[in-house]
């Protein structure tokens, strides 16, 4: 996405919340259990479990909700973790036909709370329905769209965020420990080993299992369909991926000779331009302009960069003049640039003449510019970074008193030292990892295996053209092709935010999961 891959990855991770309606919840705590939480009390194993209720649309939802840790081992890089999790089970249901669903944040690095309190768990952060956030302190509210409606959840922090702590061992520390875990493979295998331990442990094998993650978890859910299979015995109904990346090498604007991350990002700068009122072509209205964007950056806008012209030949000049006018930049800035224009140039100029950036999460999103007098992006995101307080805050009261959960560790929403310190190469893997035909062989051979994948048109960390180009190569089976679908929202990368946009996610997750239902039984 930028020429800076490592604060490229510093700033991926994922997501927050939103409103919806109100109601009395009860909790009734199991005092034997409530104690001083996991690895502060020396019980890596100990669980809390409380009973709630809330109602919707007159009609009850009764739960019981389990915040504790499971450990788990690497054997070959001799490592041990505790990974906290909160796990949701509708009360009075058969677990034989009852799906349970697995979520997880991306980052690396980044806690599970983004999606628990922003979208799918059964309370959530209140937010306006524009995303704004209100004043503070945050408080939380009834979440309508929870996808416990449809499926039991559980929500896992992987190593070295929220309260998961990997287990210091002889002369290593708890951190060194930890760095065992960071990569491409050694993670996977973590989770795919506490998937493993959860099922056994609550008695949840003949339950449809499912998949959901968000940014680098949409990565992680993508290899995980193809691998639990294999190494854990662990057979899939489905998966959801939010804000995904799938294949890196479409993300990331690195090097001059890979044209397509140029490409992929040119329909959201369009719909961001569109949104603020800087788009200056003839639609208006924004699938349309995003389609347009997307014609145009594969054809005319692909052809000029690999053409090789000069910039000052007839036909690139009108390319970077058409491009100027999509994405509301100054046709100055996209030669200076030879239509190579990275996310951060584009928040940075779209409203230079306001004083203003855009977000990279949300471009949607604008705020005044904290370091006018910069010519770089500045550090904080405008559409990301004022949302970490407010879930930090909220989810940790929650655990705490609603849930019974007492710790004193610090939940980690974002850890940089996670991300800074990921092995993307493990196993010999390339620099630039991609999941994609991982996905592709666990649909050839699990045709019943069904697969969404959701963005936001604003998303400029991980645009959504990006996850369709990869869907339109992956060449599918006519017969399977139907188990993979697409839904961009108005939006950015936690377009969940948004009440239309939570609203629409949850129509269309609710329909996989009645679908993958009706498969099951065929």
């Amino acid at each position: 996405m930028t020429t800076d891959m490592g604060r490229w990855r510093t700033r991926v991770a994922a997501a927050v919340a939103l409103a919806a309606c109100s109601v009395q919840a009860f909790a009734e705590s199991s005092a034997a259990e409530v104690a001083t939480a996991a690895g502060q009390a020396g019980a890596p194993n100990a669980a809390v479990q409380t009973r709630h209720a809330v109602v919707f649309e007159g009609t009850p939802l009764a739960y019981t909700a389990t915040a504790g840790t499971l450990r788990v081992r690497l054997d070959k890089a001799d490592a041990e973790a505790d990974l906290f999790y909160v796990g949701y089970q509708k009360d009075g249901q058969d677990v034989a036909t009852r799906p349970i669903t697995f979520v997880f944040n991306g980052g690396p690095g980044s806690g599970a709370a983004w999606l628990h309190m922003g979208a799918l768990g059964p309370r959530r952060l209140a937010l306006h329905d524009d995303g704004v956030i209100p004043e503070p302190p945050a408080r939380l509210i009834d979440n309508a769209q929870t996808w416990l409606r449809f499926t039991d959840l559980v929500f896992v922090d992987p190593v070295g965020t929220g309260f998961s702590r990997a287990v210091a061992s002889g002369e290593s520390s708890a951190r060194e420990v930890g760095r065992r875990f960071w990569g491409v493979k050694s993670d996977l295998r973590s989770l795919a080993e506490f998937i493993r331990l959860y099922l056994a442990r609550n008695d949840r094998w003949a339950s449809p299992k499912y998949l959901a993650g968000e940014s680098y978890g949409g990565f992680r859910a993508a290899a995980l369909v193809e691998l639990l299979p294999v190494q854990a015995g662990v057979e899939l109904s489905g998966a959801i991926l939010i804000s995904p990346v799938i294949e890196y090498t479409l993300n990331l604007g690195s090097d001059y000779l890979n044209l397509m991350p140029w490409v992929t990002f040119v329909p959201s700068y369009a719909a961001a331009a569109f949104h603020h009122g800087r788009y200056r072509g003839e639609s208006r209205d924004l699938q349309q302009i995003a389609l347009d964007a997307e014609a145009f950056s594969r054809g005319e806008f692909l052809l000029a960069l690999a053409s090789g012209a000069p910039r000052s030949s007839a036909e690139v000049s009108r390319v970077f003049t058409r491009l100027a006018a999509i994405t509301g930049l100054d046709v100055g800035d996209v030669q200076r640039h030879r239509g190579r224009i990275p996310a951060e140039v584009f928040a940075k100029r779209l409203l230079e003449d306001r004083g203003r950036v855009v977000g990279l999460y949300d471009a949607a999103v604008s705020a005044p510019d904290p370091d006018p007098f910069s010519l770089t992006y500045p550090t904080r995101d405008p559409s990301m970074d004022p949302l970490i307080a407010p879930i930090v805050s909220s989810f940790s009261a929650y655990v705490r008193d609603e849930l019974g959960y007492r710790t004193d560790l610090q939940y980690e929403l974002l850890n940089a030292d996670v991300s800074h310190a990921w092995n993307w190469t493990e196993g010999g893997l390339s620099d630039l990892p991609g999941v994609g035909q991982r996905l592709r062989s666990a649909l050839a051979l699990n045709p019943k295996l069904k697969v969404l994948v959701t963005h936001g048109y604003f998303d400029l960390a991980t645009p959504y053209f990006a996850s369709k180009y990869v869907i339109e190569r992956l060449e599918l089976d006519e017969a399977i092709s139907p188990n993979l679908r697409l839904s961009v929202y108005a939006g950015g990368h936690m377009f969940y935010t948004r009440a239309s946009a939570r609203e629409q996610m949850y129509a269309d997750t609710k329909a996989l999961y009645e679908a993958s239902s009706k498969a099951a039984q065929r």
